[in-house]
C-alpha cells in the first residue's frame, strides 16, 4: 500500500511539474463525457490524420498540431467556443502543444483531456472511423505478408508498401519473447526521463531535438528500429531524416515499460 501511495504521489508531482507554466485545465473522462452527451464542446484530435482515421471520439475534427497553420483555417471564429484537444493518452503531448497553439491564437475556453482516445476506446464509448471489411479471426500463428529481406545483416519483415516502417505484429512478437533478429538495434526517441523510466531491453536513447532524429547518432552497421510511446512520432522521426539509406525504420505499436517489463500493442493499419 506505501508502495502504491508514493507511485500516486510521484505522479502527482510529475503531472504539477508538467503542466506548472501552463493555464490550460486537464479533464477527465468524466467530463469529457459530459460535454459529449451534451454536445457542449468541439473536441479536437490532435493526432496524425492516420490514426484519426482509424478511430476518433464522434463528431471529433482532425486537428494534428503540427499541420496547425494549415489546419486552423476550419476552426471556428468565435473564440469563447468550449474546445477540448485530445490525443493518443497520458503520455501523448499533441493535446498539450495543440492546447498552446489555440490559446496562442486567442481561444479562452480549451481544455485537455489527458485520457484521449485509447482511454475513450478502452472504456466502450462512441467511436467513428473509416470502415474497414470484417475478417474472420485467425487463430493461428500470425504470417507477415511481405517476404523476409536482409537489411544491415538483419532479416526482417517490413510493412507491404512503406519501406520504412517494420511489420509490426510479426516484431511485437519478436520483442515480446526476447527474440529480436540480430543486427537490429532499438532506438528509443523519448526524452531521457522517460527512458528511465522504462524502455525496451537493449535499446538507446536517441532524444528526438525539435521533432527531429541525428542520424549522426545512429550505430551506421545494423538496421535502426525507432520506437515511441505511440508510434505517432517515430514516425516523423524517419521521415526527418533526409539521408536515409534504408536503414532505419519505425515501430508503429503503443509500448508502456516500467524498467525493461513492457506491454507492446501493435497498431492497426487502416
Amino acid at each position: 500500500m506505501m508502495n502504491i501511495l508514493k507511485g500516486i504521489i510521484a505522479s502527482a508531482i510529475l503531472a504539477t511539474a508538467m503542466f506548472a507554466s501552463s493555464n490550460i485545465k486537464i479533464i477527465d473522462m468524466a467530463e469529457a463525457e459530459k460535454h459529449y452527451e451534451a454536445k457542449s464542446a468541439l473536441f479536437l484530435d490532435a493526432r496524425p490524420n492516420n490514426l484519426f482515421q482509424r478511430g476518433t471520439i464522434p463528431g471529433a475534427m482532425s486537428m494534428d498540431y503540427k499541420e496547425y497553420d494549415k489546419l486552423k483555417q476550419f476552426l471556428p471564429a468565435d473564440k469563447n467556443v468550449a474546445i477540448i484537444a485530445f490525443c493518443n493518452g497520458l503520455k501523448c503531448e499533441h493535446s498539450d502543444h495543440l492546447a498552446q497553439l489555440l490559446l496562442k491564437d486567442g481561444y479562452k475556453n480549451v481544455v485537455n483531456y489527458k485520457g484521449g482516445y485509447p482511454e475513450w476506446s478502452e472504456k466502450k464509448k462512441p467511436a467513428m472511423g473509416i470502415l474497414k471489411e470484417c475478417k474472420e479471426e485467425s487463430k493461428s500463428a500470425y504470417t507477415p505478408k511481405r517476404a523476409a529481406q536482409t537489411i544491415k545483416g538483419a532479416t526482417v519483415h517490413l510493412i507491404e508498401g512503406d519501406d520504412t516502417m517494420i511489420d509490426q505484429f510479426w516484431f511485437a512478437e519478436l520483442v515480446l519473447s526476447g527474440k529480436i533478429p540480430a543486427n537490429v538495434q532499438l532506438i528509443d526517441i523519448r526524452k531521457p526521463d522517460q527512458f528511465a523510466e522504462g524502455h525496451i531491453k537493449g535499446a538507446i536513447n536517441i532524444p528526438l531535438v525539435d521533432d527531429k532524429l541525428d542520424s549522426s547518432k545512429l550505430p551506421q552497421d545494423k538496421l535502426n528500429v525507432v520506437y515511441c510511446n505511440t508510434g505517432m512520432q517515430s514516425i516523423g522521426a524517419v521521415s526527418s531524416v533526409s539521408n536515409n539509406d534504408g536503414s532505419l525504420v519505425y515501430f508503429d505499436a503503443t509500448i508502456n515499460c516500467k524498467g525493461n517489463d513492457c506491454t507492446i500493442t501493435p497498431n492497426e493499419l487502416f
